[in-house]
């Protein structure tokens, strides 16, 4: 995005975390937030707010930070739109469940990533599982068991996991599990394609 067509506000989308970069920015420069204060004629509590992403700047106070910052607003919305294409935070996870499906939650590790890969935190509770009836679906999964315990079964064989333990196999196999234990079995997970 360049400063021609960059939106009359920073806010929004392209302005989520812009703080944190002009922040990066600043002090790769060896600025104090004074410093900048003088260069830009803003205040220091101003530029704090910003920084944290407190206060939203328009454009043009944006432009006059970033002059003084010795960037560029294209580098700089480039910077933060690599890293929402890259990175995703705990706050911008997703949380589902499946109808029908009680006790089993997916959480959604890389959202809206439009890749092949779909990672997830599976976490089912004392006594859930999948159902009693095998599925199946395209695609291979991984899934590898961090807390609690959880059996699987994958091909009519069963298996007993514990902490550590990791299955491997094509979702075309007909597989089901549930969770035999006390507490929650929390899991990691990946499939290709993704199933959500």
């Amino acid at each position: 995005m360049t400063a021609e067509n960059a939106p009359a506000e920073a806010g929004g989308a392209a302005s989520d975390g812009i703080g944190r970069h002009l922040r990066r920015e600043r002090l790769e420069r060896g600025l104090t937030l004074e410093q900048l204060a003088d260069r830009t004629g803003l205040s220091r509590s101003y530029l704090s707010n910003v920084e944290r992403d407190v206060n939203s700047p328009t454009i043009n106070t944006l432009r006059t930070i970033v002059d003084a910052l010795g960037t560029t607003l294209s580098r700089l919305f480039h910077a933060v739109e690599s890293e929402q294409r890259v990175l995703t935070r705990p706050d911008q996870r997703i949380e589902l469940t499946r109808a029908g499906v009680e006790g089993v939650t997916y959480t959604l590790l890389n959202p809206d990533h439009g890749g092949r890969l779909e990672m997830m935190l599976l976490e089912v509770a004392p006594g859930a599982g999948s159902g009693d009836r095998p599925h199946t679906h395209a695609g291979e999964e991984v899934g590898v068991l961090l807390s609690g315990e959880l059996d699987y079964w994958v091909d009519g064989v069963h298996h007993h996991l514990r902490p550590g333990d990791c299955v491997s196999f094509p979702s075309s196999t007909p597989h089901r599990y549930s969770n035999p234990g006390e507490v929650p079995a929390v899991c990691v997970w990946a499939e290709t394609p993704p199933s959500f």
